[in-house]
């Protein structure tokens, strides 16, 4: 037994490695879970349909059938595991993509997110990865975008099996900068070299920072880090952007929610994500398009999934940040958060006009000379 063998039945507390067969071309898609079964079939509905037929799942000993109904899908393979979430967070993706999927295309969402991009759902992803891998791209930098109903959450319905998009159309189509990470830990990753930030997470709870925003704060920050702006490309420009960030960082919420993952890459062994998937270590290729991951947490289990969070003590920081979402739970319940600037999502478009995706030049005419 080699030595990531070992670390892989170790880490998932398995006595023999699961059978995992993939197609050379396959998409893969990697999900860790834990009672997600009210999300799931509108997820694996979503992503059958824009092409993906190979899924795996790590299942962290559910209690409300998410791992029976796993089991029963022809195209999943599932891991179950009683080990401690935070004892694989890190490393638990990164193990199995080393272990089953390097050379090929693979996504790491989170069950309450449906990925979508330019040509969505029109291209397929197979289509999308031919249109990458063509050009010498070795991943996608995908925007989080959350998305919410009218009312209270309390007045939510929602039932397994539901259409998602139709369930929750609403998001904040401004408010989002886009700018480094503070401190070393944006020197300790390669890619990307910036992050989007802001929207509905820092609108309703990530609001204090250590000092009031000043107009030339705003000036800065819309000259060097508005959501349409450039990310550097060299050593150089990103001392600056760095540098520039400092002078603002002050006056930008703290703690700021990253609102942006790079979880749509081609695998290659050995790659190191920080945690979770919003930075990979080494510098990889990036497309100059942007996806997005619509990101369905506020459905009828909010407060159930808050609470969990904070007895299992799974997620970041001892899941800290679960605390700013419990300190909200009664407002969002009986008023939900929605506000006057809330837009209604209407397809790709909807998220091109307000800088959330972004389409380039190369694959406008790749799409247009495909059809042709």
């Amino acid at each position: 037994m080699t030595t990531g063998e070992a670390d892989f039945l170790s880490t998932f507390g398995l006595s023999s490695p699961p059978v995992v067969q993939v197609e050379p071309d396959q998409v893969v898609v990697v999900v860790l879970v834990y009672n997600e079964m009210l999300r799931l079939p509108a997820f694996l509905k979503h992503y059958r349909s824009i092409g993906i037929e190979k899924f795996i799942f790590v299942d962290n000993a559910s209690v409300d059938g998410t791992a029976g109904y796993l089991e029963a899908q022809p195209d999943v393979v599932v891991i179950s595991t009683q080990k401690p979430f935070k004892s694989y967070k890190s490393t638990g993706r990164e193990l199995i993509a080393d272990t089953y999927l390097a050379g090929h295309w693979v996504m790491f969402p989170d069950a309450d997110e449906l990925l979508v991009y330019p040509g969505w759902p029109d291209l397929s992803v197979p289509e999308l990865v031919e249109y990458l891998q063509g050009h010498g791209f070795e991943a996608l930098f995908t925007t989080m975008v959350d998305m919410y109903a009218e009312g209270g959450l309390s007045e939510m319905n929602y039932a397994s099996g539901d259409d998602l998009i139709e369930a929750c159309p609403n998001f904040d189509p401004n408010g989002y900068r886009f700018n480094p990470l503070k401190g070393s830990h944006g020197k300790r990753f390669e890619t990307p070299v910036r992050h989007v930030f802001g929207g509905t997470r820092e609108r309703i709870f990530h609001t204090e920072a250590k000092r009031s925003r000043t107009a030339l704060d705003n000036l800065i920050i819309r000259l060097f880090f508005s959501i349409r702006s450039k990310a550097p490309e060299t050593g150089l420009r990103r001392k600056l952007d760095r540098l520039v960030l400092k002078l603002v960082k002050n006056s930008l919420p703290d703690p700021a929610a990253v609102q942006s993952k790079v979880q749509f890459l081609k695998w290659k062994k050995g790659l190191k994500f920080s945690g979770s998937v919003h930075n990979v270590r080494q510098k990889l290729a990036l497309a100059p398009d942007w996806a997005a991951l619509l990101h369905f947490k506020y459905l009828n289990d909010y407060a159930l999934k808050v609470a969990e969070a904070l007895e299992r003590k799974q997620h970041t920081d001892n899941s800290g940040h679960y605390l700013d979402y419990h300190k909200q739970l009664e407002t969002l319940q009986a008023q939900g958060l929605s506000f006057e600037e809330s837009q209604r999502f209407e397809g790709e478009q909807s998220l091109l006009a307000c800088g959330l995706m972004r389409e380039s030049q190369l694959l406008k005419t790749w799409r247009r000379n495909a059809k042709s």
